[in-house]
C-alpha cells in the first residue's frame, strides 16, 4: 500500500505526488502488516505525526497479528575514518534536497520504534534483527545523484554551481575510498517485530 496515511497536508513544503488522498484499505484489520521504512519516510509526506503511525497500524491487526517495522539507524553528522564520506554525502543530500524546497525524510533510531511498541496496551515486542550496511560505489553514487536532480528546483543558478562542485567532489572522494572493491561497512537497518496480544486483557 502506497499513500498518505494522513490525507491531505497543510504544508506546501510536502511532496505533492503522496499528499492528495488518505489511505484506503480494502479490509479492516489483517494478520501480517509489514511497515517498510514507513516511519523514516513520514516526515516527507506527513510530518509531524510518527507517533500516531503504529497505533494506526496496530488498530488494523487482528487479535494474534503480527506487525514488522523496517527501518534504517539514522546517520550521525559525522564519525571516524573512510565511513565518515557516508555522513558528509546525507548532510550535503539533504541539504539539496531544502534547498529544492522539499522536505528530507527522517529516520527513526530502533530504540525509538521499541520504546513506541511498549507504550501500546495489548502489544508485545517479540524480537529485534539489524543487518549492517555495506557501502559500495554505486551506493553511495545513488545518494549523491539524488542531491543533483534537485538542481532545476534551486532557487538561484549560483546555488547550483556552488552545489555541483561539493557533490562532485564527494563523488571522487567516493571513488577513491571503495578504489579497492573493499565496501565501507558502516550504520545498520532493522527490522522490529511485535504482536497483538490474542486475549487482551
Amino acid at each position: 500500500v502506497v499513500g498518505n496515511w494522513f490525507g491531505t497536508s497543510n504544508d506546501t513544503t510536502t511532496n505533492e505526488s503522496f499528499s492528495s488522498s488518505s489511505i484506503d484499505l480494502p479490509h479492516d484489520q489483517y494478520d501480517t502488516i509489514i511497515a517498510d521504512y514507513l516511519i523514516g519516510a513520514m516526515d516527507g509526506f506527513s510530518p509531524y505525526r510518527q507517533e500516531e503511525m503504529i497505533p494506526k497500524l496496530v488498530a488494523l491487526l487482528k487479535p494474534g497479528g503480527n506487525l514488522y517495522i523496517i527501518g534504517l539507524e539514522p546517520i550521525p553528522e559525522k564519525t571516524d575514518g573512510p565511513a565518515n564520506i557516508i555522513c558528509k554525502v546525507r548532510r550535503t543530500r539533504d541539504a539539496c534536497i531544502q534547498l529544492a524546497g522539499h522536505r528530507c525524510y527522517r529516520e527513526y533510531p530502533v530504540q525509538w520504534i521499541q520504546n513506541q511498541i511498549e507504550k501500546i496496551p495489548d502489544f508485545v515486542l517479540k524480537g529485534t534483527e539489524k543487518f549492517p550496511i555495506l557501502y559500495r560505489y554505486d551506493t553511495i553514487l545513488r545518494q549523491i545523484d539524488v542531491g543533483r536532480r534537485k538542481f532545476p528546483f534551486f532557487p538561484k543558478p549560483e546555488l547550483v554551481d556552488a552545489m555541483k562542485v561539493v557533490l562532485d567532489e564527494l563523488d571522487e572522494e567516493a571513488r577513491e575510498l571503495t578504489s579497492t572493491d573493499t565496501p565501507i561497512k558502516y550504520g545498520f537497518d532493522y527490522v522490529v517485530s511485535a504482536q497483538k496480544k490474542l486475549y487482551p486483557k
